[in-house]
């Protein structure tokens, strides 16, 4: 028996909403492993979490405009462009693997270490230049901290994440039991489209060789 394009159809369109979760999954998984905390800039981190999301929302939409070809890359160039728009500019970084509290300390560090005075606050801390703080926040759930520096000029932006960049490799972090579930997630995800037509494998390599 030929495998019908429906099934296949249906696993392809699995896949292109799975998959790119399972790879989310992975990339969190492995930040979360490293010997040190990672830092990503908070554009990167926006981009590569909406990367992932987008197809959930994609596909649908699709589906249920009934959207031609190029309907279809007029779609995913507008959310391309929303995605743009939306992710921050600058003076936003996710640090992965990293408690608040060591966060914390290690922006006292760097800016110690940029000689920038500063004063604690209930949300961060308060720069000496005017208008200019850090504000610190956690997300225990994908064991990142975001830290954002408000106002000063691009000079001290580029100053403090250098040096934020370097005070965190040295710092040592562990492996946390968040990672290990990130990671089997992904695994997970990535094995469930192809059990949907592992028992059609014969068929497939058959199709495919009388095709080549």
């Amino acid at each position: 028996m030929v495998l019908g394009s429906e099934q296949l159809g249906l696993s392809v369109r699995i896949a292109t909403v799975v998959v790119p979760v399972a790879v989310y999954f992975l990339i969190l998984g492995l930040l979360n492993s490293r010997r040190h905390p990672q830092m990503l800039t908070g554009r990167l981190d926006f981009v590569l979490m909406f990367a992932a999301l987008g197809p959930v929302f994609i596909l649908p939409t699709v589906e249920y405009m009934s959207l031609s070809p190029l309907g279809t890359v007029a779609l995913v160039l507008v959310v391309a462009a929303g995605i743009a728009l939306l992710a921050p500019r600058g003076g936003t970084w996710v640090v992965y693997n990293l408690q608040s509290s060591e966060a914390r300390s290690a922006v006292v560090r760097a800016l110690g270490a940029l000689g920038v005075d500063f004063e604690a606050t209930r949300l961060g801390l308060r720069l000496g230049e005017p208008g200019a703080t850090v504000s610190i926040r956690s997300f225990s759930l994908l064991r990142n901290v975001s830290i954002g520096l408000r106002g000063g000029d691009k000079d001290l932006s580029r100053r403090f994440q250098a040096e934020l960049s370097r005070t965190l490799g040295v710092m040592d972090a562990e492996t946390s039991p968040a990672a290990m579930s990130f990671l089997l997630v992904a695994t997970a995800l990535l094995v469930a489209p192809l059990s949907l037509v592992a028992h059609r494998v014969p068929e497939i390599v058959r199709i495919l060789t009388d095709l080549l």
